[in-house]
């Protein structure tokens, strides 16, 4: 049993176009920026949870008990969290509408507006969270779980209380990407478990 395949750690969550390039798990290492156009969404209030889910058709025969084969029918992958910074992006990312954000000057507040309501197409973004993998105790290493396509919607209310902190829960949904070879269309799983040998 290898005691270095546990994880204990939070993990920070991006959001970027459909299509985006994954960054590479070789070069960019544990708490990098990602690049290209991938945006760290900030902290979370919660953890970062990855759900996936399968519906099953199981074939039976009157002569036995068991059944005899079984096909999948229904596939669902499904990352949540809360959000903890209330900006005009993160609100943005449910709510799927428009932000506009003003400077402040001369009698005019600075201020970010959120607008949204009556559209019927969904914004689909790709989504990607990184967690730590640590190897002897000193060397820093990516697990990265990503979304080639996702829709982001509220997962609750957006609660303003004197004894918690704001956040905007988030569930995050795959879309099968079929641009990908069948097997491969909702996510992609990478654990870094050891550095290159000439690092």
């Amino acid at each position: 049993m290898a005691v270095t395949d546990i994880i204990i750690a939070p993990a920070t969550i991006y959001s970027a176009p459909t299509g985006e390039a994954l960054p590479a798990i070789d070069t960019v290492g544990y708490g990098t920026a990602w690049g290209g156009n991938w945006v760290n969404m900030g902290y979370t209030l919660t953890p970062v949870s990855l759900q996936y889910d399968q519906e099953l058709f199981e074939l039976e025969v009157e002569q036995l008990t068991n059944p005899v084969k079984r096909l999948r029918t229904k596939e669902t992958a499904m990352i949540e969290t809360t959000l903890a910074e209330i900006s005009g992006a993160n609100l943005n990312l449910p709510l799927d509408g428009t932000v506009t954000t003003v400077v402040a000057g001369s009698g005019v507040r600075g201020k970010t507006t959120v607008e949204a309501g009556g559209k019927t197409t969904i914004t689909e973004k790709a989504v990607g969270f990184e967690g730590l993998m640590k190897v002897d105790g000193t060397i820093n290493l990516p697990v990265r779980i990503f979304f080639y396509k996702a829709t982001i919607q509220l997962n609750g209310k957006l609660e303003f209380s004197k004894k918690a902190a704001a956040g905007i829960p988030i569930q995050i949904k795959a879309l099968a990407d079929t641009s990908k070879v069948v097997g491969k269309q909702i996510l992609i799983m990478q654990i870094a478990t050891a550095k290159a040998t000439s690092e």
